[in-house]
């Protein structure tokens, strides 16, 4: 009975305080960028993906067996080539020395912060200048592959670290620290078109919020918490557990 009145009670709060947000600043649309809805798959296969035979997980097929569901692509561009061209993109900043190699309609999907256009990235993105306020920067990336289950996407791994010893012009602008920053695992991927521009990016997403020292924060959120000046939101810090969650677990 007790749980039953704390789920009624904190479901009240949370209809009450989304009422509170919507008549100040507007109810979400299904078409507002930051609804994540998500894009449909441009490229597939044609069949099903193959599996291998070596094992079974809990009795069912579980293991893709990623060269043969990889020739079913429909997508042009072969694997092998798709991955030079994502490290290529990769090597010019994200498209930030050559803006020939972003779609038009490219969008930038962060983890927190609302998904950017193409304008937008190149301005925002650009003014960082991360590799000058870590000049030691290394991003420790492995694992490029192609994604066997959307053949124009390319996935890879990154262990970033460095030292903040140059200005970050990021919001009020942040004299170096001098700390060390480690953040944790992070998977990151590019989903390419027929000309191998990129049309859409995601960074920062940790993969294990118990390695490094930002408190398995991502990007330039896990930065500035790892030297001592978080955003003052709590998308902007380590994760915590509400209230709400607390009562109900």
């Amino acid at each position: 009975l007790m749980s039953a009145c704390i789920y009624v009670a904190s479901a009240g709060i949370i209809k009450v305080l989304t009422t509170v947000t919507d008549t100040i600043f507007g109810k979400p649309s299904i078409d507002a960028p930051w609804s994540r809805l998500g894009r449909p798959a441009r490229y597939g296969l044609s069949g099903d993906p193959v599996f291998t035979e070596s094992r079974l997980f809990d009795g069912r097929q579980g293991e893709i067996d990623v060269k043969a569901t990889l020739a079913k692509s429909t997508f042009p561009v072969p694997p092998e080539e798709l991955v030079t061209v994502a490290k290529d993109f990769l090597a010019s900043g994200f498209g930030l020395t050559d803006g020939s190699k972003i779609a038009d309609d490219f969008l930038f999907c962060p983890p927190v912060v609302m998904p950017l256009n193409r304008d937008d990235f190149l301005r925002i993105f650009g003014s960082f200048k991360i590799t000058e306020a870590l000049p030691d920067m290394c991003e420790n990336a492995w694992n490029f592959h192609v994604d066997p289950l959307e053949p124009n996407r390319v996935w890879w791994l990154s262990r970033n670290v460095g030292t903040h010893t140059g200005y970050l012009p990021f919001g009020p602008g942040y004299a170096p620290t001098n700390k060390r920053v480690e953040w944790p695992v992070q998977a990151n991927s590019m989903l390419f078109n027929e000309k191998k521009q990129c049309y859409q990016l995601t960074v920062g997403y940790a993969c294990d919020k118990q390695i490094g020292n930002t408190g398995g924060l991502g990007a330039v959120f896990g930065l500035l918490q790892a030297v001592g000046k978080p955003l003052p939101v709590p998308e902007g810090r380590p994760w915590r557990p509400s209230p709400v969650y607390r009562l109900l677990t």
